[in-house]
């Protein structure tokens, strides 16, 4: 990226400014995802541990997909699934994790500096929907929820793509 990006401030907790791409961004055509929320029973039958087990399970997935080079290597890749983990409780119906950790959370923002396009999203989705087929055995997700996590997330994750083509 080059240095003469807009800088948009960061979060009161001293996280980075988030650089604005060099490219044109795409927006979705419908704005924010309208989404049934995820059942509170999620987060209350999983708790906090199983939450980030089943987010760093998810990672590692992501680490190892064609659309690796989106994400972090090693140490940098656990803790950036702490960060989605904090995420999941919150949506999962648990306390607000990321608020408390990293500010509001803004996840549109947050991934402009990453060219995000249809095939990411693709990649992304198949990952989370892997984890998820065994989160009820690994992580204690009930199952008759699986299917209502993964609906929100097809929906979120299209507000996430900025870009109309993939790079990876």
């Amino acid at each position: 990226m080059s240095e003469h990006l807009p800088i948009m401030p960061g979060p009161p907790d001293g996280e980075p400014d988030i650089r604005l791409p060099d490219r044109p961004i795409y927006t979705p055509p419908g704005g924010p995802p309208r989404t049934d929320r995820i059942p509170d029973e999620v987060y209350r039958a999983m708790g906090e541990s199983n939450v980030m087990a089943l987010a760093e399970a998810f990672y590692r997935r992501l680490g190892e997909s064609e659309a690796s080079g989106l994400f972090p290597e090693g140490e940098a890749l656990v803790q950036a699934s702490a960060k989605t983990g904090a995420m999941f409780a919150f949506l999962f119906g648990g306390p607000h994790l990321y608020q408390q950790r990293y500010g509001a959370p803004r996840m549109r923002m947050r991934h402009l500096p990453f060219k995000v396009g249809p095939k990411a999203r693709s990649v992304w989705l198949r990952c989370l929907r892997e984890t998820l087929a065994e989160a009820p055995e690994r992580y204690a997700m009930p199952g008759e929820h699986v299917e209502t996590v993964y609906a929100f997330f097809v929906s979120f994750s299209a507000w996430m793509v900025n870009s109309e083509t993939d790079d990876f």
